[in-house]
């Protein structure tokens, strides 16, 4: 005798699957509601993160008093590097300096990264990237979170070639541009972990993998001078003058001053103010990044020489 299904079972099992699927959207909504307005008052660096964001969108070529506005983007080169008090009081008045440094980002995260902020208004006089040349021809960004806070929706195409993504990677930009949660679970994880073992830190610079050795010189120049000229042709579009600052390396290798001539050579300004290994190694923190040490020699050294470069260009 064949088997039925009631009216009654049919909606009992509708509404079961009604209230399901009320619950899973409340879900989500609490965890974005969280993630948008919650988690930002208890992480002072994405606090911060956004805060200069804010800025960043809200300049003008020029500020009431006349000074150019400048504005440096980067990762945690800068971040470290540079001290933001002492580099405005190197190259006052000339320029105000606004800064939004993001861990963990390169080159695609800020050639699409500056693509947004232009489109959300940032109209800055001068645009300077602080990247290495290692950083320079990667070809990776920071995954969702580059997707939810650097990246143009409708530039997920451009993205997916540019950073040779797969399909799943693909579909995981798309929808983190649209969702906090999405974008920024990765970090709420590390920062639960980070509360909740306090030397996580110290153990996982233990596993950081080592970087692998740079190409030979003239093949990162050959990737990274196209790049260079994008960024420079993107930021000319929006009115702005551009340039690159190579931060301090211990990498004999970095092949930085043949970028530099490469780019002088086409008009493009490279902002150099240490050649490689001239730093000694007690002024880093990891043999990559700059200690307080370190960041206070460079910064004092690098107002005199961005004064000078944009001056001279």
């Amino acid at each position: 005798m064949p088997l039925s299904i009631s009216d009654s079972e049919r909606r009992n099992a509708a509404r079961a699957i009604a209230v399901l699927l009320t619950l899973l959207a409340a879900y989500f909504g609490v965890l974005e509601i969280v993630t948008r307005i919650g988690f930002p008052r208890i992480n002072h660096v994405w606090r911060t993160i956004q805060a200069d964001h804010r800025t960043a969108v809200s300049l003008r070529p020029a500020l009431a008093h006349e000074s150019a506005t400048m504005l440096i983007v980067g990762n945690s080169y800068l971040e470290l590097g540079v001290n933001r008090d002492n580099l405005q009081q190197e190259i006052s008045p000339a320029y105000s300096v606004a800064y939004l440094p993001i861990q963990g980002t390169s080159y695609l995260d800020w050639y699409f990264g500056l693509r947004r902020l232009f489109a959300e208004g940032s109209r800055p006089a001068i645009v300077g990237v602080c990247l290495s040349t290692r950083d320079l021809i990667s070809d990776a960004t920071s995954g969702e979170p580059f997707a939810h806070s650097l990246m143009l929706e409708h530039d997920i195409l451009k993205v997916r070639v540019a950073g040779r993504l797969d399909n799943t990677t693909t579909s995981d930009y798309f929808f983190a541009n649209f969702s906090s949660w999405l974008g920024h679970r990765g970090e709420i994880h590390n920062w639960l972990l980070r509360k909740t073992v306090p030397n996580v830190t110290d153990l996982a610079s233990s596993f950081r993998p080592r970087n692998l050795p740079l190409p030979p010189g003239d093949l990162v120049v050959a990737k990274a001078l196209p790049r260079l000229r994008l960024l420079n042709q993107l930021c000319g579009e929006n009115g702005a003058r551009f340039f690159l600052l190579i931060p301090p390396s211990l990498d004999v290798q970095d092949a930085s001053n043949a970028l530099q001539e490469a780019a002088g050579r086409e008009g493009m300004l490279v902002v150099l103010p240490y050649q490689h290994a001239e730093l000694p190694e007690s002024a880093f923190l990891d043999g990559s990044h700059l200690n307080p040490r370190g960041a206070a020699l460079f910064t004092e050294r690098l107002g005199p020489t961005l004064l000078h470069s944009l001056y001279r260009n």
